[in-house]
C-alpha cells in the first residue's frame, strides 16, 4: 500500500452493441450476462479487502458501453460498490454513454444511483461520417441525448470528439467544433485517429483503402482546436481534454499524475504506488477464474528507467507539465540531473519551457507531442 489515503475506481463493462471501426478497447459483442455481473462483484468482494483504508473519490464505469447495462444491474453494481469500497459523498462518478441509450428513464436511473458525470460519444455532428467510423446514433441523436441529460439534472457532461477521420474536411471539423460549444457540455475530449491493431480501420490501412486527411488538414485540424475551444471557454488542460473551469476530470487526471486506481473488470489496469497490474483480456477465463477463486490479473513490471519515461511522459501531456519536485520526491533525483540535456536541446527548438521547476510544452510542442515524447526516453 501506498500513504496515499484516496483511491480511483475503474469498472470495465466490455459489452457493445457493435463495434464502431477505431475501437482498439477490450470488447464483445455478446449479450451482457448475469455471470459476468457476479464475477465482477466477486472481484470487488476479493480487492476490497487490501483498500479498507482507502476513500474512493473517483468511481469511472467505462468500456466497452457501459449503457448496455439495465438500470437494475446499474443499480446492483453501484450498491455492490457502496458495500465494499468507502466511496466518498462527494465523488466523482463518471459513466460512459452511447446517446442511443439515453432514455429519460435510463439517465433518471442513473441519476438516483449517484452517477454525477458522464461521457457521451458524439464523435461528429456530420451523420455520413458517424456512419463511416461505425457509430450507431445521428447527430440529432447526440444532441437530443445531450440536452435531455441536461434538463434531467446531469450538470457535469463531458463528449468525445474525433479528427483526422477518414473523408473529414478541416471545415467539417471547424464545423463540428461551432456546433458542439452551444451543447451543454463542461467537458471535451478531442481525440485524433490512431489506427489500432485489430481494428477495421487498421486492416482497411493495411489494404491501402483508408483516406485520411493530409499533414497540412491534420495541422489545421489541430489549430482550429486550439483557437476555437478556448474562446468558448473550454480551457486546454491536457493534450487531448478541454474543460470549463471547475470540470476538469478528477479521475482522468489521477492516471496522468500516477495516482492510486484500482481497475476491475476483464483487461482493467491498476496502478497502486510503483506496483502496476492488468486484467485479463478474456470474458469467459476473466469469470471463470473468479469462480475458482483464481487470479485475474498479471503484473506489469517497469524498471526505474521506465517509470521516469512515463511519468515524463503523462506530466508532458498536462498544461503544468512535469512537476521537478515531485520527480524528485519520487526517484530522489533532481530532473535536471537526469533529462538536463533534453531539456536544454528541446527549450532551444522551443518546443518546452521551464516554469518554477516545471517543464511544460509550448503550443509547437503540444502540436508535436510525439516528437517530444520521444526525446524524453532514456537510453
Amino acid at each position: 500500500m501506498t500513504d496515499s489515503k484516496t483511491l480511483g475506481l475503474y469498472l470495465h463493462i466490455p459489452f457493445c452493441r457493435s463495434r464502431c471501426y477505431y475501437c482498439g478497447f477490450y470488447s464483445v459483442g455478446s449479450k451482457l450476462t448475469d455471470s459476468f455481473l457476479d464475477a465482477l462483484v466477486q472481484e470487488m468482494e476479493n480487492k476490497s479487502k487490501l483498500f479498507e483504508d482507502k476513500l474512493c473519490d473517483t468511481v469511472y464505469l467505462g468500456g466497452g458501453t457501459p449503457s448496455v447495462l439495465s438500470g437494475n444491474q446499474l443499480k446492483s453494481i453501484i450498491e455492490a460498490l457502496h458495500r465494499y469500497f468507502h466511496i466518498y459523498e462527494n465523488a466523482e462518478i463518471t459513466m460512459e454513454m452511447n446517446p442511443c441509450d439515453m432514455t429519460e428513464a435510463y439517465l433518471k436511473n442513473a441519476l438516483e444511483q449517484g452517477v454525477n458525470r458522464i461521457s457521451v460519444g458524439v464523435q461528429t455532428n456530420r451523420d455520413e461520417l458517424l456512419v463511416k467510423i461505425g457509430r450507431c446514433h445521428t447527430a440529432a441523436e447526440a444532441e437530443k441525448a445531450v440536452n435531455r441529460a441536461f434538463k434531467l439534472g446531469f450538470r457535469n457532461i463531458s463528449i468525445d470528439l474525433m479528427c483526422e477521420l477518414p473523408g473529414q474536411t478541416v471545415d467539417d471539423f471547424e464545423k463540428t467544433l461551432k456546433y458542439v460549444v452551444h451543447l451543454p457540455v463542461t467537458h471535451m475530449s478531442v481525440y485524433s485517429l490512431i489506427l489500432e491493431e485489430g481494428t477495421r480501420f487498421s486492416q482497411m490501412a493495411s489494404r491501402g483503402i483508408l483516406a485520411r486527411p493530409s499533414e497540412n488538414d491534420s495541422w489545421a485540424m489541430y489549430q482550429a482546436m486550439c483557437r476555437i475551444l478556448p474562446h468558448y471557454g473550454f480551457e486546454r488542460y491536457e493534450i487531448s481534454s478541454f474543460a470549463r473551469t471547475g470540470f476538469q476530470s478528477a479521475h482522468n487526471r489521477k492516471y496522468w499524475k500516477l495516482e492510486d486506481y484500482l481497475g476491475l473488470g476483464p483487461s482493467a489496469c491498476s496502478r497502486i504506488g510503483h506496483e502496476r497490474w492488468e486484467n485479463i483480456s478474456n470474458l469467459r477465463l476473466y469469470e471463470e477464474r473468479l469462480v475458482a477463486d483464481e487470479p485475474v490479473e498479471e503484473k506489469i513490471s517497469l524498471s526505474p528507467k521506465e517509470e521516469m519515461e512515463e511519468f515524463a511522459f503523462l506530466g508532458l501531456r498536462m498544461k503544468e507539465g512535469i512537476n521537478g519536485r515531485e520527480f524528485y520526491q519520487r526517484y530522489g533525483k533532481e530532473i535536471m540531473e537526469v533529462y538536463g540535456s533534453v531539456v536544454k536541446k528541446l527549450v532551444k527548438e522551443k518546443m518546452i519551457f521551464l516554469n518554477n521547476g516545471n517543464i511544460q510544452m509550448t503550443y509547437k510542442g503540444a502540436a508535436l507531442g510525439n516528437y517530444v515524447f520521444e526525446q524524453f526516453l532514456l537510453d
